[in-house]
């Protein structure tokens, strides 16, 4: 239902459907968007969400971004520029809804919210 309602939005790039060797576990939505497109970054997305109530889970964060990493004694600055790929996408290009046993009416209020904020944002405002 969301690879479906988002398809259609410029900027939203839903994640690729299952195939015979890669399967999700549906757990979690993989919320891309390309900045470019979408008129903002991830950041501005989130924080568009929440002010609707929905709940977005930033997930798979780079090591380097966790404590221990610094208690360890890494310099995780260092880590960071090294990184630029994992920099962008996880402060730019992603975040996750999740994917409980919602109503038809939870799934369309998601998509919905989504689909305001991102129009929002290629807008301007």
């Amino acid at each position: 239902y969301l690879n479906h309602r988002f398809s259609k939005v410029p900027g939203i790039l839903p994640p690729p459907a299952d195939t015979a060797k890669i399967k999700s576990t549906h757990h979690l939505y993989l919320l891309r968007i390309d900045p470019s497109v979408a008129g903002g970054d991830v950041q501005t997305l989130k924080a568009k969400l929440s002010a609707r109530g929905v709940v977005n889970i930033p997930h798979f964060v780079p090591l380097y971004k966790f404590s221990i990493m610094r208690q360890l004694g890494y310099d995780t600055r260092a880590l960071e520029r090294s990184c630029p790929a994992a920099e962008t996408v996880f402060t730019r290009g992603f975040t996750h809804l999740p994917l409980y046993d919602f109503k038809r009416a939870d799934l369309k209020y998601m998509a919905d919210a989504v689909i305001a904020a991102v129009a929002e944002m290629r807008a301007g405002k």
